[in-house]
């Protein structure tokens, strides 16, 4: 067979054989499209409020970050306030959200004042606000609802606005179980 033949052939042969695909894992960019790692030792209600403080505002893993909140939350108290309030301002929504529902469950003696700062504050982030709106909802009380209220007529930010409209409406609904029923038949 002539040198020409023998090349035409490995070329067929080549073009028929794919590549082996790469396993899961063999290659950081693969890694990193899999998400963050689960580490061996997250974070729990045992661990110090500070340690947990700290994870919550130094850890790399959003998953770690995430844990730390809510054993935050669980431990209460009101050490565990502005912890959970720079966890408001995590790059991660699954942290944020976290947050907010730890804050929401410490309760009004614990939560509200600040929340209604943090909603007056203009230098704070919209997000925050509305953040801050959500978890005063949740107080559902007459002070919570007259601070949702200046906010939602207020508030420079169509985003807080909604979020503080939403929260009133939610109070309101809770308030009249009746209506519900109602509109069900």
């Amino acid at each position: 067979m002539s040198e020409g033949k023998k090349e035409k052939k490995a070329k067929k042969t080549a073009e028929k054989q794919k590549p082996a695909a790469v396993p899961l894992g063999e290659t950081e960019a693969i890694d990193a499209l899999a998400g963050p790692q689960v580490p061996e030792d997250l974070p729990d209600a045992t661990w110090t409020a500070e340690r947990l403080a700290e994870v919550v505002t130094k850890e790399g893993n959003m998953l770690v970050r995430a844990n730390a909140v809510n054993a935050l939350a669980k431990k209460g108290g009101p050490e565990v306030v502005e912890p959970l309030v720079s966890a408001l301002k995590d790059p991660e929504d699954v942290v944020k959200a976290n947050a907010m529902v730890g804050l929401a469950a410490l309760g009004k003696s614990l939560v509200q004042k600040r929340m209604a700062q943090l909603l007056a504050d203009r230098d704070t982030s919209e997000e925050i606000r509305g953040g801050a709106a959500w978890i005063l909802g949740e107080m559902m009380d007459e002070e919570s609802l007259s601070i949702l209220k200046k906010a939602a007529e207020e508030d420079d930010s169509a985003f807080v606005r909604v979020h503080a409209k939403a929260s009133i409406l939610a109070y309101e609904q809770a308030k009249a179980p009746g209506k519900k029923e109602e509109e069900k038949k």
